[in-house]
């Protein structure tokens, strides 16, 4: 294992060489405003009749982004800019020619999804990495979340931009009148990490969308020939003297479960956060509710290669979530199961951001060692959990980073560190000549269960791309051994080397009907570390995007899948297409067709077969009224023999979402889920009291019910619960 480990401590050397030759890259310093103090807080109605606003610091000069880049707004926009020692306050105008065609729903905090809205985005730390967002629909629904600049790809494609489970407090209301909308907005700074210094500098940008025009306007002018989103923003200053971020929060709760025969059991828990500093935050929940209100989207599980991918929801993972990414996700917090308590503590100092995670599990994931035994999972009781993450701002778009990770199982204290996984390694991503980004990570591991321990082993992922204003360009490499273990990651696949390079080229029509056409391919191929070849694929595709949020892809993918040991030549061709043609009306498309292998024993005698996988799937999302929503999605997944052939499977899965909206606060919802190939019917019925995030009462039932030999649907189990939760701030 000599070279191995020569290969690791050579790789880490080499990436922090190649950190220190980068240069930094230049910020946008064109747009620059000074907020005004103001005396006293306004009044947040979603009016500006209060002279305060006369006072503000003014903003009317936006660009359009979408459809026409550099274009003039189809309509005006201005915004006002005040503060006082305790508060940010944001107004922003949206005139509009036709007021009857905004589009604004009544909803769920989190749940505008389709609607004319204002973006706030605050980089407090002004280093061009990750920003507070916060979105106001004309209606005065909330929605908040965390940008990050570093996205990660999620398994099966697409990126996180901003990651809407973050929640925090801010107040915010709006009002549509004759000439348009207005939105007021106050974000306590208490609600905001920044640097523990007198004066603020902060990264802005204002976004205002306007749906039906398929338009997106912004303040400091966004353009494709820079390669970053935050690299564009302006700047925000607050000269005046602010009450720090120290605060402490305290969140009781209390949840209940009765079953059909039982008593209702109730399960009090709490949730602590103490801000240490303006920058510095620390976490503590103790006997938590972890239980989702929100049910993740039903998937196909049959026949699959790989795990299923499940974002994570759960409150207290998510103060942040940002610092402990990775490019390759040595950290997947649902594989944390049920934890009896835990501890974080996340922030920045200066230039380098902190995070670090204690976590206890009474129901701990397997540390799996190839050839080893599974057999042990089933006495664990204990797994104590440690994640120490660090990150320093190299340059102005570009960090270093490391992170340590330790988790110990065992059935008892007396045995908790009998077994462990331990990760550790660095990582980083830095941007140069403008339209260029490098980033690694060389990560190693090293297991023990029971008796059985393995060696060091290292894995790593460098990517290399150009991003300019009609070129995307990258290339890949990923290194994962099988005996690399991070048994609180989602590694999709190990035992490969694997090489993907990606080519695509923008047209820019920009007009009413078509904004972007972009063709492309990509090129995958893959080693094990027996050297034999286990996938070369590659892929064309064209994507064409425009009228009302409109967009079509269509893609052919065609080469080498080894599984088994057996070589299967494949073709695919998908298709999906997604329309908002009325505001009362989204409508999506997808569908597949092509070679399928038989990856479960299931659906073959003696070794795998390649079949015939077909799959396509509907999704309508209905606004009859502005407070009512109807989500519809259906999927369908056949895989025959052969093309024409006898058929192995076929699964129907059946969706409905059905969202009531009473008030701002008050809401119900409909839940149905049904699958065809296991029988199974899922009802769920919520009534939702959401005051603000962590004030919350919710009282819902949900039903189970599997269909027999003859067809008829039985009772598998029901239930009751209730939540209630409260939040202090201090």
């Amino acid at each position: 294992m000599y070279w191995k480990r020569k290969q690791f401590f050579t790789s880490m050397a080499l990436v922090l060489l190649s950190a220190l030759l980068l240069p930094a890259s230049e910020s946008n310093g064109n747009y620059d405003v000074k907020a005004a103090e103001f005396p006293s807080p306004p009044i947040i109605d979603g009016n500006l009749d209060e002279p305060f606003w006369d006072n503000a610091a003014f903003i009317n000069d936006f660009t359009q982004f979408e459809p026409v880049e550099g274009g003039a707004p189809s309509e005006k926009t201005e915004a006002y800019i005040g503060y006082d020692k305790k508060n940010l306050y944001i107004a922003v105008r949206c005139y509009d020619s036709s007021p009857e065609a905004i589009r604004a729903s009544l909803c769920k905090r989190d749940k505008a999804v389709g609607d004319d809205q204002i973006t706030i985005y605050l980089d407090t730390f002004n280093d061009k990495k990750r920003a507070f967002a916060f979105q106001i629909n004309p209606c005065g629904v909330q929605t908040d979340g965390i940008y990050s600049e570093f996205q990660r790809r999620r398994p099966g494609g697409g990126f996180d931009k901003i990651d809407k489970t973050w929640d925090t407090f801010f107040l915010s209301d709006a009002t549509i009148d004759e000439e348009g909308y207005t939105i007021e907005v106050q974000i306590p700074f208490k609600s905001l990490r920044f640097p523990d210094v007198k004066s603020q500098i902060w990264g802005l940008q204002i976004q205002r969308s306007i749906q039906r025009n398929n338009e997106e306007i912004y303040w400091a002018p966004r353009s494709r020939d820079a390669n970053g989103f935050l690299s564009q923003e302006g700047i925000l200053r607050i000269e005046g003297e602010l009450e720090s971020g120290k605060n402490l929060e305290v969140m009781p709760v209390v949840t209940g479960r009765k079953t059909d025969g039982d008593k209702v059991k109730p399960i009090p828990g709490i949730n602590l956060k103490y801000g240490m500093s303006s920058n510095f935050t620390a976490d503590l929940t103790l006997n938590p509710d972890f239980s989702q209100i929100e049910a993740d989207m039903p998937q196909v599980d049959v026949n699959q290669r790989y795990k299923l991918y499940y974002p994570e929801k759960r409150p207290f993972f998510l103060e942040g979530k940002d610092i402990f990414d990775t490019p390759i996700e040595l950290l997947y917090t649902r594989d944390i199961i049920n934890p009896l308590w835990g501890v974080k503590l996340t922030g920045k100092v200066g230039k380098t951001s902190l995070g670090f995670l204690n976590v206890f599990d009474e129901t701990p994931s397997i540390i799996e060692i190839p050839d080893s035994s599974d057999d042990y999972q089933e006495n664990l009781e204990h797994g104590l959990i440690n994640v120490l993450r660090v990150k320093h701002d190299v340059f102005q778009e570009s960090y270093i980073g490391f992170i340590l990770m330790d988790k110990e199982t065992g059935e008892g204290w007396d045995s908790i560190f009998r077994n462990y996984n331990r990760v550790g390694g660095i990582d980083g991503r830095f941007k140069f000549n403008e339209y260029y980004r490098f980033s690694f990570q060389v990560a190693g591991s090293q297991s023990r269960v029971q008796d059985e321990q393995t060696d060091l082993m290292p894995a790593m992922n460098f990517n290399l791309s150009h991003v300019s204003r009609h070129w995307n360009v990258s290339a890949e490499y990923t290194s994962l051994p099988e005996e690399f273990e991070s048994s609180l990651g989602y590694l999709r696949r190990k035992d490969i080397r694997s090489f993907q390079t990606r080519l695509s080229y923008s047209i820019l029509p920009q007009n009413d009907i078509i904004v972007n056409i972009r063709p492309g391919i990509d090129y995958t191929r893959i080693y094990d570390f027996d050297n034999n070849l286990t996938d070369n694929e590659i892929r064309i595709g064209g994507y064409v995007s425009g009228w009302r949020n409109s967009f079509i892809y269509v893609g052919v993918t065609t080469g080498l899948e080894r599984y088994e040991g057996i070589d299967f030549y494949k073709t695919t061709l998908r298709s999906r297409m997604e329309s908002e043609p009325f505001s009362w009306l989204t409508v999506g498309f997808s569908f597949s067709t092509g070679g399928g292998i038989s990856y479960s024993e299931k659906y073959y005698e003696e070794e795998p077969f390649l079949g015939c996988k077909t799959s396509y799937g509907l999704r309508a999302t209905f606004k009859p009224l502005r407070n009512l929503r109807l989500l519809y999605d259906y999927q369908n997944n056949t895989f025959l023999k052969e093309r024409g052939g006898e058929r192995i499977y076929r699964i129907n899965l059946i969706s409905q979402r059905i969202s009531y909206q009473l008030s701002r606060t008050l809401s119900f919802r409909l839940i149905t889920d049904y699958n065809d190939y296991y029988g199974k019917l899922y009802n769920s019925v919520l009534l939702s009291y959401e005051l603000r995030p962590g004030t919350v009462f919710y009282l819902g039932m949900d039903d189970n019910q599997g269909r027999d030999d003859l067809g008829i649907f039985r009772n598998e189990g029901r239930y009751y619960f209730l939540k209630f939760s409260y939040w202090w701030r201090m």
